[in-house]
């Protein structure tokens, strides 16, 4: 009597673009997601289509000569990403100027960013 195999659930891909959390080499191993750290957005759109992110985390001010938050999302939405974006500025201002840019949410501090993916993680595996 064969039974199939029970498959692990799946991970979320993520994708985080963020300079600050890039240069200090954090790092997400984090089960239930797929966590990979970008230095900066220039090239969200075609990252996010190569990687096959569902969610993205977009800091606003990512260094001169880069391409802030609010215009990589705006690039992101413009190329058909429809999973979800989540901007991460200690800055009211930026934040809301992500989420007028296409963003779903905010999150008000970068220190917060571990423990909403450890978070997330629960809900992907469904561990309490």
């Amino acid at each position: 009597m064969g039974s199939a195999a029970r498959q692990p659930p799946s991970s979320l891909k993520v994708a985080i673009f963020d300079d600050v959390v890039f240069a200090r080499g954090e790092q997400f191993h984090i089960p239930g997601l797929d966590v990979a750290v970008f230095p900066h957005a220039d090239d969200a759109a075609a990252v996010c289509r190569r990687g096959c992110y569902e969610l993205v985390f977009m800091d606003f001010a990512m260094g001169p000569r880069r391409k802030n938050g609010s215009r990589a999302i705006s690039d992101l939405r413009g190329a058909g990403f429809g999973g979800k974006i989540i901007g991460i500025s200690s800055d009211p201002a930026a934040n809301a100027a992500m989420r007028a840019a296409g963003a779903d949410d905010a999150l008000g501090s970068k220190s917060h960013l571990r423990s909403y993916l450890v978070h997330l993680a629960k809900t992907v595996t469904g561990t309490p």
